[in-house]
């Protein structure tokens, strides 16, 4: 039943968000006394509709947009022979017709914000859940579990202000960051001063310092066949103690798990309100290790980089690196440094193709440079696990499952216990291997050059010696922000977020074109509602806050110069304006044209995005 009434709450706020924005276009047109034929909410055919004044008011099936229909909007469009055409009003009044719906969103979002705190917000703390490997935070001895107390003497009150803070400014920007640190053993605090420097680090998609958020020791996802299930932790256990050590992060779970010696530990936990012990004996765990690896893939290319000149791209896979075919991602860090500084590192690549062209194999010989602290020789890309068709085995460890079934550095998996089977990744492979060979022996189909193989593969588990949570996932912590009853504080507040949101949203703009943000950290209307699922269990208040973010990120983005945007409609005026007439209609049909197909091309690219998120990780 709660999700259900999520479902209404985040259609009534997208439906909101959308009438506001028609309403300015409607408003505005009226007291200018353009004519209105059709207002509509939505697109495709009406679920119902209505006439008044002269107006046709419609409610259509796709909830995903609406529009104004203004009667003549060019001197040759149909309609322009009307008194009331909107052509006829002066460049001004159009402007203005343009821009309301842009206003009246940035209006919404002001409303949300106020409101929002009044009835309640919850948010991430300011605490660090964990630190990004080689980040200025770790530089910075920067630790989970402290709070961020200031940042450029700028008060935090949630783990969003640290990230708006750092996003507002471009990679390279000094920030004086004050922290509170428990004294261990004590009870007591302390507080740190840190100065650090933001970067775009490979893999992250805008300007970091490198804290992650904290997480709550609940237990919101699990891997059937990981030690976290195989220890009888379930979705929804709450862990309160380690060991009889009290826990409130999930950090502080691993933290305590690492610290232990090998052997049996005891896990306090809370489920369905019955507190619970859990003696985890390792020795009787499992871990389910394929003994094979997918190749590696390029992650990422950095800027400037030697693979970057060498015409290396994101998405590349690597066949060959040197004298190594199939490198595992340790193989090609030896290759790197083998070659040395000034060296050359030889690379055979495949390139996936896209629709209708074909994938290639391409090569690329990149120089070998070190690091920006002179440390470690590289090419400059950041490496992963290439998941994709077609699935070829990089790597099988010695006396392994894999090798023990025959199986080779290069062969491409063709299915998996039937010919007709194959599953649509790598993590599909991982589970019917595991779910249908720990009896018997499961065949596997295989191309090795140009012959087809049929192998029996059989997993062996391998005992743990320590306990960890791998293959679990922990929930988000929220805590409850002060309430603000107060309405010239609320006002305050709500003028101050939508400033904020504002410049901030402008910011990431600027820094896409500048290439510091990647566009990958744009999303969709999949992660739109994604996200307000996840945040509508957090109170209606917390709720109205993000739906506040995102009517500011729709108003700046609608007022963007670019057709068929509001913000396009505006730049025509300005031409107008400028050249004395308007811009002639076959030229203004075929940018108008051209940007749509813009337009849809970039909602089909954050549709896959978003889709491709949610598969990663839930798979």
């Amino acid at each position: 039943m709660p999700n259900i009434l999520y479902i209404i709450e985040i259609a009534v706020a997208l439906g909101l968000i959308i009438f506001v924005h028609e309403l300015g276009h409607f408003l505005a047109a009226k007291r200018f006394g353009v004519r209105v034929p059709r207002f509509a909410i939505g697109f495709g055919p009406p679920i119902f509709r209505w006439n008044r004044g002269g107006t046709e008011y419609s409610l259509r099936c796709i909830p995903l947009g609406g529009f104004v229909e203004l009667a003549g909007e060019h001197p040759e469009a149909e309609g322009a022979d009307d008194p009331r055409a909107m052509w006829r009003r002066p460049p001004w009044q159009r402007a203005v017709v343009f821009s309301a719906g842009v206003v009246m969103n940035v209006g919404l979002a002001l409303v949300l914000f106020i409101v929002a705190p009044m009835l309640g917000i919850r948010a991430a703390p300011p605490i660090v859940g964990g630190v990004v490997p080689g980040s200025p935070a770790q530089e910075a001895d920067i630790r989970p579990g402290d709070r961020i107390v200031s940042i450029n003497d700028a008060s935090i009150q949630s783990f969003e202000d640290i990230v708006a803070a750092v996003h507002l400014r471009n990679a390279g920007t000094e920030f004086r960051l004050v922290l509170s640190r428990g004294v261990e053993g004590s009870g007591e605090t302390q507080r740190l001063a840190k100065t650090l420097v933001s970067e775009r680090l490979p893999g992250s998609y805008a300007p970091m310092i490198g804290v992650r958020p904290p997480v709550e020791p609940v237990i919101a996802g699990v891997l059937d066949v990981s030690a976290a299930a195989q220890a009888g932790l379930r979705e929804g256990d709450r862990i309160l103690a380690v060991e009889g050590t009290s826990v409130e992060r999930w950090d502080q779970v691993e933290s305590l798990l690492d610290s232990l010696p090998a052997g049996p530990v005891e896990l306090t936990v809370v489920r369905d309100g019955e507190r619970k012990v859990l003696g985890v004996d390792p020795a009787e765990l499992f871990e389910y290790d394929l003994g094979m690896e997918p190749p590696t893939m390029v992650g990422e290319v950095l800027d400037e980089a030697p693979a970057a000149k060498a015409g290396v791209k994101s998405g590349d896979r690597i066949i060959k690196a040197g004298d190594v075919e199939w490198p595992a991602l340790e193989e090609l860090q030896d290759v790197v440094r083998e070659a040395g500084v000034g060296g050359k590192v030889p690379l055979r690549l495949y390139r996936p193709g896209w629709l209708w062209f074909p994938g290639r194999t391409i090569e690329a010989v990149p120089a070998v440079t070190l690091d920006k602290k002179g440390q470690q020789p590289i090419i400059g890309i950041l490496m992963g696990f290439d998941a994709r068709r077609p699935f070829c085995v990089a790597y099988a460890e010695e006396g392994g499952s894999a090798a023990e079934a025959g199986l080779e550095r290069g062969d491409e998996i063709l299915w998996v216990s039937e010919r007709d089977e194959c599953p649509s990744d790598w993590n599909g492979i991982y589970r019917l291997l595991v779910e249908e060979s720990l009896d018997e022996p499961v065949a596997i189909g295989i191309r090795r050059g140009s012959e087809e193989k049929t192998l029996f593969y059989q997993l062996k588990p391998k005992p743990l010696e320590r306990f960890t949570l791998a293959g679990a996932a922990g929930e988000p912590l929220y805590v409850s922000l002060p309430r603000i009853m107060n309405p010239l504080k609320a006002v305050t507040r709500g003028i101050n977020r939508t400033v904020l949101w504002l410049k901030r949203v402008y910011a990431n703009i600027a820094q896409m074109i500048r290439g510091e943000v990647s566009p990958k950290a744009m999303g969709g209307p999949v992660l739109i509602v994604a996200a307000s699922l996840e945040i509508a269990s957090q109170g209606l208040g917390t709720l109205m806050e993000l739906w506040g973010m995102l009517a500011v990120c729709i108003a700046v983005v609608n007022f963007l110069p670019v057709p068929p945007l509001d913000g396009g409609h505006v730049l025509f005026l300005v031409i107008e304006k400028i050249k004395g007439s308007p811009v002639g209609m076959k030229v203004r049909n075929a940018i108008w044209a051209a940007g749509w197909m813009g337009v849809l091309v970039l909602f089909a690219f954050l549709m896959w995005q978003d889709i491709g998120r949610l598969m990663t990780r839930y798979l």
